[in-house]
């Protein structure tokens, strides 16, 4: 029997308020999808108006033992990089990953900080002390952000002494001088003689942690397998024979590491960001707005890992002090920021979650994974990606199987699903589904006999509308016309002397991003221009607001204002007059549009008028769009088809309508 789990899997909020940039939020929506009982993955859109910023963040609780963190990079040399995808797609249990340290983008290549992997120190931390900070993980999955001390400290044991190298696994330039050390985990030979160094000293240190051997102007040697090398760099190489000899046992640390025996992964970054709740000056800046990506910690331990989009056409991107505004807004006791730019993904459902121009290789990255599944699935999440949903819209969904002890069973990705649709009809492709037909219903997603539901309702995009009726006998309220503030033609004449003609003294005259005050002064009955200039105009239970679609709303700020005035107010219809066609200025400023609309149109009558080649008149979800022909633009071929809009009030207060021939 197939088992059944019902979930109410989205969640959607509208948020005002001041944005990370310190512009004014003209929408928000934030969706969270959970992919284990304690690891959320939210996408984020703010919308400003004259763009957006689009978040993609991993909220994982640290208190669930289920939830551990580790470090990925490339096992094959620790001087190469690393494609997260396909490290991801090849490692187990890995529910997210996000790229973390800045590196030198040459081959070979190295990390600019440290890097820790279950105890054992693989690159030394960034040498430039207080300018770039480090991840500090502990066995408990306790997280802190911290300046490290540089130097590695190769303890010998035999003789009870420590001594330091400045680098250890890093790339090393010409102009370098000092001591270094490079272990098989980065590469496979020291460095060996050379013209500039011709007496090269290097102590070679077996698996064992014993010195083998100490070499002296010999060439490149191969470093013994889990052993590493301490070498002489532009330098005399005498202090390496003094100090080491051949059977002394040793041992490579930090010192963070000898005070903090509990810490078990390090990972390298840049500028700590906040530090117990409070902002801290950038020690590492990278100038511009990208793509970004930084990591933090809440109060009640929780993990964010955030990333951002940017450098596209709509995305504005963000700057460290952006990224330090948001977390410290959202409270966020401590962060940092790691490599951005091109180098920013986030992974997670077996893809990127952020935009990428194409995936850039890195140095290495961070995992949150959930390493104790049981493989049985016992509930499935399903979530689309987007709020008001139409016919032919195009709906991504994210689908996620937990099993018993609510850890995210990670063989399964959201294409691992079979998806379908109740209530209404769809078309199903890879990750995404296409209603057809409208109605209240679920979208399933099934794996292992288990289906996960979530409950949507799809608007008709294009339905006859109830509210025109070609003939009636209610009381009218109001015409209707476009502009005709260029009609100085003779044609154009003749049609305003007809709407003069027309115009009933008991009737509102609405005339559509009109300017000629004297033209419509001389209209018989309540006559009035709508424009951007004019505040919202009030008819009994009507309520009139203009918005000029043409170009975005952002640019006159009182008209997103006096649209949300007239939604909320207690006016049963609402006639929004489009200075353009039907569609807002861009994409995220429809989507906003049709979000406030849409809450309130199933308790008030929503009228869009807007300008058109031809007279149409539909329903738009629970929205009713009426085109009227802009007459300036008006084909006078034949003058019976020059028509006007008619609105009646029927017994109930609400508006019906129907086009008249100006001309009959």
């Amino acid at each position: 029997m197939k088992k059944k789990l019902i979930l109410l899997s989205l969640t959607l909020s509208l948020i005002g308020g001041a944005s990370i940039s310190n512009a004014q939020i003209m929408d928000q929506t934030v969706y969270t999808i959970p992919l284990s009982s304690s690891i959320n993955l939210k996408k984020v859109v703010e919308n400003y108006g004259y763009g957006t910023n689009e978040f993609n963040i991993i909220e994982a609780d640290l208190n669930d033992p289920n939830n551990s963190m580790d470090i990925l990079f490339n096992t094959q040399g620790l001087f190469k990089t690393i494609s997260i995808k396909q490290v991801v797609d090849s490692t187990p249990n890995i529910v997210a990953a996000a790229n973390t340290d800045f590196f030198l983008l040459q081959t070979p290549t190295s990390s600019i900080g440290a890097m820790v992997k279950n105890h054992k120190v693989l690159s030394s931390p960034a040498e430039s002390s207080g300018k770039y900070a480090s991840m500090v993980i502990t066995d408990n999955n306790k997280v802190t952000f911290e300046y490290l001390n540089p130097n590695i400290i190769i303890k010998n044991i035999t003789t009870n002494k420590d001594y330091t190298a400045p680098t250890m696994n890093k790339v090393i330039s010409n102009s370098y001088r000092g001591i270094t050390v490079r272990t098989s985990d980065y590469a496979y030979t020291t460095f060996g003689k050379n013209t500039s160094n011709p007496n090269r000293v290097e102590v070679i240190v077996g698996s064992d942690n014993i010195v083998k051997e100490i070499r002296e102007g010999k060439d490149a040697v191969q470093i013994p397998y889990g052993g590493f090398a301490i070498m002489s760099f532009n330098v005399d190489g005498s202090e390496l024979k003094n100090n080491y000899h051949v059977g002394d046992q040793l041992e490579l640390t930090l010192d963070i590491l000898q005070n903090r025996p509990d810490i078990k992964t390090i990972i390298g970054g840049g500028s700590v960001l906040i530090k117990n709740g409070q902002k801290t000056p950038i020690t590492s800046s990278i100038p511009g707005k990208a793509q970004r990506t930084a990591i933090g910690i809440t109060k009640n331990n929780k993990l964010i890992v955030f990333t951002n989009d940017g450098r596209t056409q709509s995305t504005l991107g963000l700057d460290e002090k952006d990224v330090q505004n948001y977390f410290y807004s959202i409270g966020i006791v401590d962060a940092m920021i790691f490599d951005g730019g091109g180098s920013t993904e986030l992974y997670a459902d077996g893809k990127a979650q952020n935009y990428l121009y194409s995936e850039r290789k890195v140095i290495n990255a961070i995992a949150i994974k959930n390493e104790k599944q049981t493989g049985n699935v016992a509930k499935v999440n399903i979530v689309p990606l987007k709020e008001i949903i139409y016919t032919g819209d195009n709906v991504e969904v994210i689908a996620s199987a937990q099993d018993n002890n609510g850890s995210k069973i990670t063989k399964y990705n959201t294409p691992s699903f079979t998806l379908t649709t109740s209530g209404f009809n769809s078309q199903i492709k890879d990750r995404a589904i296409t209603p057809t037909t409208s109605g209240k219903g679920t979208i399933n997603a099934t794996v292992q006999g288990v289906t996960g539901i979530s409950e949507v309702e799809v608007l008709d995009s294009h339905a006859n509308d109830d509210k025109y009726k070609q003939n009636t006998s209610e009381i009218k309220k109001f015409n209707v016309y476009s502009n005709m503030d260029d009609g100085n033609d003779l044609i154009s004449q003749v049609i305003k002397s007809k709407m003069l003609i027309n115009s009933e003294d008991a009737v509102n005259n609405l005339v559509i991003g009109n300017n000629d005050v004297y033209f419509t002064s001389n209209l018989r009955g309540n006559s009035q221009n709508i424009n951007a200039s004019v505040p919202n105009k009030i008819f009994e239970n009507t309520q009139v607001v203009f918005l000029n679609n043409t170009v975005g709303l952002y640019k006159n700020e009182s008209q997103l204002n006096n649209l949300k005035t007239a939604l909320n107010s207690e006016y049963k219809n609402i006639i929004i007059a489009m200075q353009g066609q039907s569609k807002l200025f861009n994409s995220f400023e429809q989507n906003m549009f049709d979000k406030l609309v849409e809450s309130v149109a199933k308790q008030k009558n929503i009228y869009v008028i807007y300008k058109s080649n031809t007279n149409d008149a539909y329903k738009r979800g629970n929205v009713s769009y009426i085109s009227i022909v802009d007459l300036k633009n008006q084909n006078y071929n034949d003058l019976k088809n020059v028509k006007y809009l008619q609105m009646y009030e029927d017994i109930n207060g609400n508006l019906i309508y129907n086009y008249k021939s100006m001309f009959n």
